[in-house]
C-alpha cells in the first residue's frame, strides 16, 4: 500500500471503493475526465487527506453526466459548473471543464493508477494551473509542495499556457516559484518563530 492508500484506509476507507465506481462509470460511457484535487496531488507530492474526489469531465455532456451519476450515488446539488454527489462519507465534485485551466487538465491527463484504479489524473502543470486560479489558502501550499517535490516539472509548459490564456496569474506563478526555493523551515525553527 503507498502512503496515499493507508491515510484513506484509516481515515476514509469507502473513498477506494467510490473512485473505482466513479472512474468505472465515466469510462463505461466513454466520458473524457481526469481526476483532480488532492487525489491526484497524491501521485506527486506527500499525499494529504482529503473528503472528496474531485472530477473534471466534458461540459457538453453535462445534463447526460448528472443523471448517470445521480443514478448510482446520492445527489447533493446540480449547479451550472459542479455538480456534487455523495456515497458513503465521500463526497463526489463534478467539475464541468470549460475554463482554459479544466480544459488543459483534461487534454494532458496522465494514465495513472491511484488507490488500486487505473485512471485518467491531472498532470502536474495541469494542477499547478488549477492552484494558481484558486484564491484557497490550502491550494497555495498544494501547489508549493508541488514546485518542491517535482524538479522535472515543466515551468515553461505552465508559463507558456498562462501566457496564452491567463496571463494576469503570471505574477501569482512567479511569487509561488519564488517561494518554492526557498529554504523550509524544520519543525524546530518553526517553533521558535510561533513563540
Amino acid at each position: 500500500m503507498d502512503a496515499f492508500e493507508l491515510l484513506v484506509e484509516a481515515h476514509r476507507p469507502a473513498m477506494k471503493a467510490v473512485l473505482a465506481k466513479l472512474v468505472r462509470l465515466l469510462e463505461a460511457h466513454n466520458v473524457r475526465y481526469v481526476i483532480g484535487g488532492a487525489t491526484a496531488l497524491s501521485l506527486y507530492v506527500r499525499p494529504r487527506m482529503t473528503v472528496d474526489l474531485d472530477a473534471f469531465v466534458d461540459a457538453g455532456r453535462k445534463a447526460e453526466i448528472d443523471k448517470l451519476l445521480a443514478d448510482e450515488f446520492e445527489l447533493v446539488k446540480i449547479g451550472a459548473f459542479h455538480s456534487k454527489f455523495k456515497h458513503s462519507d465521500v463526497e463526489i465534485d463534478i467539475l464541468y471543464a470549460g475554463a482554459s485551466a479544466e480544459d488543459f487538465a483534461v487534454t494532458s491527463a496522465r494514465d495513472a493508477v491511484i488507490l488500486s484504479t487505473p485512471l485518467k489524473a491531472a498532470s502536474p502543470e495541469a494542477l499547478l494551473w488549477l492552484y494558481l486560479v484558486s484564491d484557497r489558502e490550502q491550494h497555495f501550499v498544494d501547489a508549493l509542495n508541488l514546485l518542491r517535490s517535482n524538479p522535472g516539472l515543466d515551468i515553461g509548459l505552465a508559463r507558456r499556457q498562462l501566457e496564452r490564456h491567463q496571463p494576469d496569474l503570471l505574477p501569482k506563478l512567479e511569487k509561488m516559484l519564488h517561494t518554492a526555493r526557498q529554504p523550509v523551515p524544520s519543525y524546530d525553527e518553526s517553533r521558535a518563530r510561533r513563540s
